[in-house]
């Protein structure tokens, strides 16, 4: 390894505590956005059904907190975009490093970010269960499947912390592509549900559910997971230099 080397991986390293230390408030914000993310999962179920023969009706309510695993997504994605605004690059430029060195602690921030996202989205499943027990009327509520194993609960983190990975490499990417033109905010959106609406029955939008969803096994799918995170953040770093040499 050449001192090269040893300076840019020291370098972002320090880079990436500063800017974790600097942006502590986006967690907090995380937490609150989850809290709404668990008041909505309580108060509004996620569906219902009902029947009855005319003598006895039955209605049936399911809850989950797959909410918060949409908000953390919304929160980490807002995140990856944040990082490449020109205010926030500006406060690099009081930190002694390059670009590279600059891209590489956003990278390793926006994984420390989904590592914490995918934890405590998961860890609000386990609150809205504590909170219906205890809360709810138990002579009326349905176990079976309510209790949550600590493989699953792990199995769940692992895959959501994959999931938010993968979002923030998009966001990120998407955020380098508008710093460029900021017209790209408006044809990126266009141009994905564009491309779904042209292959009939959404081929499109159901091959790529069943590349990165339908997957058996955990190895695997973090593979894919793993490798797309990096072909993506790897086109996103050319487009931040050339922006750099542009302006």
């Amino acid at each position: 390894m050449s001192s090269n080397e040893v300076n840019l991986l020291s370098i972002s390293l320090k880079q990436y505590f500063y800017k974790l230390k600097a942006n502590t408030g986006l967690l907090n914000r995380l937490i609150i956005t989850q809290m709404l993310a668990l008041f909505f999962s309580l108060v509004g179920a996620n569906g219902m059904m009902s029947s009855g023969n005319g003598t006895v009706s039955v209605s049936v309510r399911t809850y989950s907190a797959s909410i918060a695993i949409v908000f953390s997504i919304l929160w980490i994605t807002t995140v990856a975009i944040l990082l490449t605004t020109k205010q926030y690059k500006k406060m690099e430029m009081t930190l002694v490093g390059n670009r590279m060195s600059g891209n590489l602690s956003d990278v390793v921030l926006l994984m420390t970010a989904s590592v914490f996202a995918g934890i405590t989205s998961s860890l609000v499943g386990v609150l809205l269960r504590v909170i219906m027990y205890f809360t709810f009327d138990r002579s009326k509520m349905v176990f079976d499947g309510f209790s949550l194993t600590v493989s699953d609960l792990l199995l769940g983190m692992v895959v959501a912390i994959l999931y938010m990975g993968l979002v923030s490499a998009m966001g990120y990417l998407v955020g380098m592509l508008a710093q460029d033109n900021i017209a790209f905010l408006v044809l990126i959106p266009i141009a994905i549900f564009g491309s779904f609406r042209v292959y009939n029955n959404y081929f499109f939008a159901q091959s790529i559910y069943r590349f990165y969803v339908e997957d058996v096994s955990l190895a695997l799918f973090a593979l894919k997971v793993i490798i797309t995170m990096i072909i993506i953040f790897g086109v996103s770093m050319p487009l931040s230099n050339r922006m750099e040499v542009g302006k």
